[in-house]
């Protein structure tokens, strides 16, 4: 019965021992993991936020760019007929869109929707201000009917989607930053 004890005396602790050993080595390796995890996020985060704060700011000027009014002053030439000034207001509204095609993948499928929407509506206008005006008429007739239906729409649509793009924005990078402030106060 002595031994018995001795046993029980030495055999309990050692087991207690490699139990908290285990939990605690257990423990350790977990809490790297998840440390290592958070690094990676970390640094891949690093990386993706600024190409996506880039994203939202080269769609803004594409649409700013491609607002009929904007485009109109922007590509107007005196030496161009109606029929040349449509051709290079296509052109140029196709340029910038496939241009920025990549800038697809960092914002929402309904925002790039809205984009491709707005490019689209962009060159339907610019062919039916064409098709109401003579092909050898000066560019201006062609620019003033396309700001004349312009006008006529109301909200066009590249102004909707930059409105909807900057709503986005705000709430991904600006409202997400919101919480963070007021703990601070």
């Amino acid at each position: 019965m002595d031994n018995l004890i001795i046993i029980i005396e030495i055999v309990f602790p050692a087991i207690a021992i490699g139990a908290i050993a285990f939990l605690t080595i257990s423990k350790y390796i977990h809490f790297e993991e998840t440390r290592q995890k958070l690094a990676i996020d970390k640094s891949q985060l690093e990386i993706v936020v600024p190409l996506r704060l880039q994203a939202y700011e080269r769609i803004i000027l594409f649409l700013e760019r491609t607002q009929p009014e904007n485009l109109v002053r922007r590509v107007l030439k005196s030496d161009f007929t109606a029929r040349s000034f449509q051709a290079e207001l296509v052109s140029t509204v196709r340029s910038e869109y496939e241009h920025n095609l990549s800038q697809q993948i960092y914002i929402s499928l309904p925002a790039w929707s809205m984009v491709k929407t707005a490019t689209e509506e962009t060159i339907r206008l610019v062919n039916v201000a064409g098709t109401k005006v003579q092909g050898n008429s000066p560019a201006t007739d062609l620019a003033g009917k396309i700001l004349e239906i312009t006008s006529q729409i109301g909200k066009f649509p590249t102004s909707m989607a930059i409105e909807n793009i900057k709503k986005e924005f705000a709430q991904y990078f600006l409202l997400a930053t919101q919480p963070k402030l007021e703990d601070e106060k």
